[in-house]
């Protein structure tokens, strides 16, 4: 670039970072970061780009073409040498700046688009398009092709412009321009860029779902009936797809895939054509009869409860503002199945409505030329099947539907009906379910519940009890006392030989000498709870008693749902060590401590943990980290670098940890208190071959703590005798300090 003068050295205030990026199969490339110099503070240039449908759509009219490349396109227009020291960049230990125009810099596009434009212009180049440094020379025949091309190669050598001879192609009756495939006056979507949508996967969630409907969407214009075709994709809400969506996403990239549009002759009258129905809006652009666009949406929960006046003058505005592009300047036919529509933007009568909205649409109107034709329904055939597929439907069959499912109800007939993709709604749904007769006669009534449950507010402020039995057991004890927290759903049980109200007494003393004394305890009304021994018990320790109603034992539901629980806990640890069922108290207190150990979906923690605001120690799971039960050297997150070459982490030693919070001694003797999400353990290091081949080791991985070889202990933050960190001795640790956790790869 040096010798080519491109840049030269520099002596200016600016400078901006380089980087190179390319490698053995691509040419390496200088990119430099303008962002924190001077794109932060130039003015923006508004000139704009060509709009790439319009021209597309004006080279599709030619028959023969030729695409060229400029070289380097940039650093083809040069810069006014007083403004060069704002391009600075440092490469290579030295300061340079460009002489041309960089990539990088804010206007930078727009400038070369204006060179090409003035060049194109001033020249007066006929059938030349230029977008960027990609320039197309178009011609109806060869020799005038011919023509073009050799007043376009004289303006680049007047102009001494360099082309990218590998780029460039000449004479050819087809063009792959922008994204779309050009021959014989037929636009197609480029194969090429077809190749990532066709071999799109059916959609697994609803981010995906999201991506491939943004996509489908680039399309929309090339397909006859698209809001129709997607709306089983729109509707969607549940995954997997249903077999209806995954056909409707099949039959869309087929209809991608052959998808093509007349191109647009100016010599000839726009007709639009347009329609509205319940669901959605629809358009057809056409050229004596030929669709040259199409445009199709679904309408929003708001504007479907628009009046179908509003929503027909709606689809006209909408694809005005669609294909203004087009129409604008020019006289167009403008077709609608509403005749009151056709009277309200007729432009020779002046407007006697007072609707804010469409006094609003008659003004946006009013800068088109267009004569307003009213065409029945019935002839309107294009645009009417775009937006009225879906009311194909009898209503009436919706109660067929309801009898041949066998009269389910109004969620699971709501679920039916959007996986079919069927045009009714859960207000029609509901409806039908309460005005069918066989529904009415045989289903049960669900009632509301009467009142609110009573909810503990503090642990063992109320409790349930209950009897689960008679059980089969090879001792006298056949019954099991459950008793169960209303706050944590912390249980208990107590094996009993009878159900008599001194058996009860006995295990609530046990309990109440351990946990305390509730304020209420619950229970149903069998006769042990109902005695007048159990009452004068629990009477003078100020424990109030409530009981169920009568035959109604979801009052007592949180113990009774505890029987069922725990007893098939007990079954299935009596199953996994091939035990009798008269067995189960061997193992009714493990089958406690993995109900109080576990999550409770209700509370959203363990009981144990809601109880005792701390997590359970099991034998095969501790609440601490292995790494910080003892005292010992572990990595710690460094808060302060003074260098972004600084490691994130230092080494420190625990000293005392709880499952919260670590005291923890520093590299520089300093003491402090640390959460424990900012500690990690010491990665794993490798021996050396030479400790192996000595005998050392047998090739397994250690930790730097670990004593393997009987050697006197070190002090964990002394260099002596082990490695310094480096970057190799943190390879077998990952860490993750955005989600506050680290662990062992």
């Amino acid at each position: 670039m040096l010798k080519d003068g491109v840049i030269e050295p520099s002596n200016s205030p600016w400078r901006a970072q380089v980087l190179v990026t390319g490698g053995t199969t691509h040419r390496k490339r200088l990119v430099i970061d303008y962002s924190l110099t001077i794109n932060r503070f130039t003015e923006l240039d508004a000139y704009p780009l060509p709009n790439i449908e319009s021209m597309v759509s004006n080279v599709a009219k030619y028959n023969y073409f030729s695409q060229i490349d400029l070289k380097s396109a940039y650093h083809q227009v040069p810069i006014l040498e007083t403004e060069r020291k704002y391009t600075a960049f440092e490469a290579c230990g030295a300061l340079y700046q460009f002489t041309r125009i960089p990539f990088g810099v804010t206007n930078g596009v727009a400038a070369f688009q204006r060179t090409l434009q003035f060049i194109i212009e001033a020249e007066n180049l006929r059938g030349t398009f230029c977008y960027l440094d990609d320039v197309t020379v178009c011609g109806k025949n060869r020799d005038e092709h011919d023509k073009n091309l050799q007043q376009f190669m004289n303006a680049v050598k007047k102009y001494k412009l360099t082309l990218n001879e590998k780029k460039c192609t000449f004479g050819s009756k087809s063009i792959s321009l922008l994204g779309y495939y050009i021959e014989n006056n037929v636009i197609k979507p480029d194969k090429e860029r077809l190749k990532p949508l066709l071999n799109l996967p059916t959609p697994t969630d609803a981010a995906s779902l999201r991506r491939t409907l943004g996509m489908l969407a680039h399309y929309s214009k090339w397909i006859y009936n698209f809001s129709y075709l997607i709306k089983p994709l729109i509707d969607n809400t549940r995954f997997p797809l249903s077999q209806e969506a995954i056909k409707c996403f099949n039959i869309l990239k087929l209809e991608i895939a052959k998808a093509s549009l007349t191109a647009i002759d100016n010599d000839e009258i726009f007709t639009v054509e347009t329609d509205a129905s319940e669901h959605s809006i629809a358009a057809t652009l056409s050229q004596n009869g030929r669709p040259v666009a199409f445009l199709s949406r679904t309408l929003s929960n708001t504007e479907r409860g628009h009046s179908s006046i509003e929503k027909e003058a709606s689809a006209i505005v909408e694809a005005l503002r669609k294909w203004r592009h087009y129409l604008i300047g020019r006289n167009f036919i403008l077709i609608t199945d509403q005749q009151s529509v056709a009277f309200m933007f007729n432009q020779k009568h002046s407007s006697k409505i007072k609707n804010e909205k469409i006094e609003r649409w008659r003004l946006e109107l009013s800068c088109y030329k267009y004569d307003i034709i009213y065409r029945p329904g019935r002839q309107n055939t294009v645009a009417d099947a775009l937006s009225r597929v879906c009311a194909l439907i009898n209503p009436n069959k919706l109660y067929e539907l309801h009898d041949q499912l066998c009269h389910p109800g109004i969620t699971r007939m709501v679920h039916w009906i959007r996986s079919k993709n069927l045009p009714y709604s859960v207000e029609e749904i509901r409806l039908m379910t309460a005005s069918c007769k066989v529904c009415a006669e045989i289903k049960p009534r669900f009632c509301q519940s009467k009142g609110q449950l009573i909810k503990a507010i503090a642990p063992f402020e109320r409790i349930n009890i209950d009897f689960k039995g008679p059980l089969p057991s090879n001792t006298q004890n056949r019954y099991l006392l459950t008793i169960i927290d209303e706050y944590s759903r912390f249980p208990f049980a107590y094996p009993c030989s009878d159900l008599s109200a001194a058996t009860v007494i006995r295990c609530l003393k046990d309990l109440f000498h351990t946990f305390g004394f509730p304020l209420y305890v619950h229970s149903d009304r069998g006769t042990t709870f109902l005695s007048e021994e159990l009452k004068n018990f629990l009477t003078p320790l100020g424990i109030a008693t409530s009981r169920t109603t009568p035959y109604n034992p979801q009052g007592n539901g949180q113990v009774e749902r505890l029987n069922g629980t725990l007893w098939r806990a007990i079954q299935l640890s009596l199953r996994s060590k091939n035990m009798d069922i008269s067995n189960w108290e061997s193992v009714l207190s493990n089958a406690l401590h993995s109900l109080r150990s576990l999550l409770c979906t209700t509370t959203n923690v363990t009981p144990h943990e809601r109880m005792f605001n701390h997590p359970r120690r099991s034998p095969n799971g501790k609440s601490l980290p292995t790494w910080l039960i003892n005292s010992g050297p572990v990595l710690i997150k460094k808060n302060i670098r003074t260098s972004k070459y600084d490691p994130l982490v230092e080494e420190a030693e625990v000293l005392h940890a709880n499952p919260t919070y670590s005291h923890v001694r520093l590299s520089d003797g300093r003491e402090c208190t640390v959460s424990n999400r900012q500690l990690a353990p010491l990665p794993m290091i490798r021996i050396s071959e030479e400790e192996n081949e000595n005998g050392q080791d047998n090739g397994n991985n250690i930790r730097p703590d670990m004593n393997t070889n009987n050697e006197p202990e070190r002090n964990p933050l002394s260099n002596e005798g082990r490695p310094v960190p480096s970057s190799e001795t943190y390879i077998g640790c990952k860490f993750n300090f955005f989600f506050n956790r680290s662990e062992e790869i």
